[in-house]
């Protein structure tokens, strides 16, 4: 566990570093951002002085520890709002499209990855493959405008974007929920198909199991650990792959938050952004680890 919590620790800083000197890297000023073209040098001077962003990089780095130390993220350079005020806003609603993806992902991938793994080398399971294989093959920035227009705009029967109404989270979620569903298909079929002909399985169907007993009960527990992972590690990307997801639909997350700030070149939003995802991410991995114990009591006892 300490090991763990080590390597998080160096992930983390790691994220930030890179992080910093890469937004400082980006091309634009924001100081010109906020003053325009038009202003006088004294006045960009007096601002840039103001924020801070006249000292060194090395001094602009140490300040933004130090505070991240205190749990001070520090305020926006445009709005002087303090940023951790904006993430408690904006995450949860990422938390909760994220949450819903990855339900519609494993209620569509896990049943559909077992029915072809039941009907494997029939034409039930090319079916699915071919499905799964389509739907893993259309991005976010496709889909989206795709359900935008069939659902949204023809049907007329859910809002275009924006969060105005309960309904509101369901297109981006489907469009989220089926790249999931894509690989969660293919994963469960292919760790299925490795255990349904090992000794155990056919040692309960000779004991007069039910076959939905024996699916359920014994071999879908044998297969959970590869689907573990890719659930695991399929949250973690749907917490960073809100982004696109988020701007098209207008879902004021933290993704869009994200975009907005490298838009405006606010860079204690961008690294607070970039760090609250960072830390989603690693969390999300400590969590699969325990469902590994949980799952498989022999992988407690091999760690």
């Amino acid at each position: 566990m300490l090991k763990h919590l080590f390597n998080t620790v160096i992930v983390v800083f790691g994220v930030l570093v890179l992080t910093f000197l890469l937004i400082h890297l980006v091309p634009g000023d924001p100081v010109e951002v906020m003053l325009g073209e038009s202003a006088s040098m004294a006045d960009r001077a007096q601002l840039r002085a103001d924020l801070g962003l006249d000292q060194p990089l090395i001094q602009q780095f140490g300040s933004y520890l130090a505070k991240l130390s205190h749990g001070d993220f520090g305020r926006s350079i445009h709005t002087q709002t303090p940023i951790i005020e904006l993430i408690k806003t904006r995450y949860p609603a990422t938390l909760k499209l994220a949450a819903l993806s990855l339900l519609i992902g494993m209620c569509i991938g896990i049943p559909l990855g077992i029915y072809a793994a039941l009907k494997a080398n029939h034409w039930q399971d090319l079916v699915v493959t071919l499905v799964s294989v389509r739907l893993s093959a259309m991005p976010a920035f496709w889909l989206g405008p795709m359900l935008m227009l069939i659902f949204a705009v023809w049907l007329g029967w859910l809002p275009v974007s924006g969060m105005e109404s309960n309904t509101s989270i369901i297109l981006p979620a489907l469009t989220l929920g089926f790249g999931l569903s894509a690989i969660l298909t293919r994963m469960t079929r292919t760790s299925l198909l490795e255990v349904l002909n090992d000794d155990y399985i056919r040692t309960a169907r000779a004991k007069g199991l039910s076959e939905r007993t024996v699916i359920l009960r014994h071999a879908l527990r044998a297969a959970l650990l590869p689907i573990i992972t890719i659930v695991g590690l399929q949250m973690g990307s749907l917490l960073a792959g809100t982004v696109i997801t988020e701007t098209i639909f207008s879902w004021d997350g933290i993704g869009r938050l994200l975009v907005e700030s490298i838009e405006k070149r606010d860079y204690p939003i961008t690294q607070s952004c970039v760090l609250i995802v960072a830390l989603s991410y690693v969390l999300v991995n400590l969590l699969t680890d325990s469902l590994y114990r949980f799952a498989d009591p022999r992988v407690k006892f091999a760690s």
